[in-house]
């Protein structure tokens, strides 16, 4: 058996970001950026008021023998319109937030400084005096001509989409998003709308992984259920290959009926298949064809716990992403973990902060079949191997699953 830290190095390396392509603004969220986005114009494009208020000369805002100065309005500029004159010397104009400051003013001072007998008067009095560039946002303040304003390689969040549709970017060069095939195995294994007969279960896997997939930022496609048969493997495997990755659940281990290594051999290659790791060491990586394979174990928690190890690294890498493990602290294992283990164990648990440091607490069960025991669980303490036995109130490592990546 092979680490985890060697199982995930040697997947990773054979990996490479997808292809470029072009995508409408608002399909690119959560994908990555595969060029530098340069602004091509100042922005804001011009200076603005800040404020609904009088743009004016400064020098005219201050106070004449202990009185406001009483200006004379010339006009109006408003949102998206543009001031038809100058201002000059004793006059002002009322301007709105967001527009252009009209020619010959360098300051904009706010309606609440200032009295007039209404908006239809000619005049208004300014209550209190304003220096240079008061309330004006200059052109160029946010973002300048010429900067590199997301760098490639950024991953597209709601942020960065306001700031490229601030810039003009109607369509945005990502790395495209990886399509992965999903495959359930096993004669016992029926679909999720049929009821139980004996020895069967439902296929929950395929469900689990298919939404796994998802928020892992790839395109899965369910493939159903191959039977423990050569026959019935090869034809599934034969609608995957047009896929960028092939994910399966079962079939990776030492029984007669686990057939999927004996087809990647078959048809591609094998690198490795077992992985000194508990839930989940009959983990197996390779290719059918040009696909790469990654084979999971068949109880619903190992392939849940084995693909957050190996799987989502796999398909950030594919969608052109560098930080692709999640972070780790360190945890106070409040109930400890007394199930000593030789395979290193991760133990499903919930953290939270409390006094000033990261508390653990297992989620029960800790069996590879508890589904149960996901469903709290937002980290994944680590056990070492080796038989290792965690008491009640010792720190340990734990993976944060709700965290973004490191």
């Amino acid at each position: 058996m092979i680490s985890v830290e060697e199982a995930l190095e040697r997947i990773l390396a054979e990996i490479t970001p997808l292809t470029v392509t072009h995508m409408p603004l608002p399909e690119v969220l959560g994908l990555v950026l595969a060029e530098d986005v340069i602004a091509q114009e100042d922005i804001p494009p011009f200076a603005n008021s800040a404020m609904d208020g009088y743009a004016l000369l400064s020098q005219d805002s201050q106070p004449r023998a202990g009185q406001p100065p009483r200006l004379r309005i010339t006009g109006e500029v408003a949102a998206g319109y543009v001031a038809d004159h100058a201002v000059e010397p004793g006059t002002a104009m009322r301007i709105m937030t967001g527009a252009p400051v009209p020619p010959g003013a360098d300051t904009v001072i706010q309606v609440e400084l200032t009295r007039s007998a209404g908006p239809e008067n000619a005049w208004v009095e300014i209550l209190e005096a304003v220096p240079p560039g008061n309330n004006i946002r200059p052109a160029g303040e946010d973002m300048h001509r010429g900067q590199t304003v997301l760098p490639h390689g950024t991953e597209i969040g709601p942020w960065e989409i306001g700031v490229l549709a601030t810039l003009g970017w109607a369509k945005v060069p990502v790395i495209r998003r990886p399509r992965v095939a999903i495959l359930g195995t096993g004669d016992e294994v029926i679909e999720v709308d049929e009821p139980l007969r004996p020895g069967k279960i439902r296929n929950s896997n395929s469900y689990l992984l298919e939404a796994a997939v998802r928020r892992a930022g790839a395109e899965p496609q369910r493939l159903g259920v191959a039977r423990d048969t050569v026959e019935s493997l090869r034809e599934k495997f034969s609608e995957a290959i047009h896929s960028d990755l092939i994910i399966t659940s079962g079939g990776v281990s030492v029984g007669d009926f686990d057939l999927v290594k004996n087809i990647m051999t078959e048809q591609g290659e094998i690198h490795f298949w077992r992985i000194n790791m508990r839930p989940g060491k009959p983990v197996a990586f390779g290719h059918i064809g040009n696909v790469p394979l990654l084979g999971l174990p068949g109880n619903p928690v190992s392939a849940a716990v084995t693909f957050e190890l190996l799987g989502r690294p796999v398909i950030r890498k594919m969608l052109g992403h560098t930080r692709l493990t999640r972070p780790q602290v360190d945890v106070v294992v409040e109930d400890g973990v007394s199930d000593r283990a030789m395979r290193r164990h991760y133990v499903r648990a919930r953290v939270e902060w409390r006094d000033g440091h990261f508390v653990a607490h297992t989620t029960g069960n800790q069996g590879s079949h508890i589904l149960t025991s996901l469903l709290n669980a937002n980290a994944l303490v680590i056990v070492p191997e080796g038989g290792v036995e965690v008491h009640p109130g010792d720190t340990a490592r734990a993976i944060m699953l709700d965290w973004p990546e490191a």
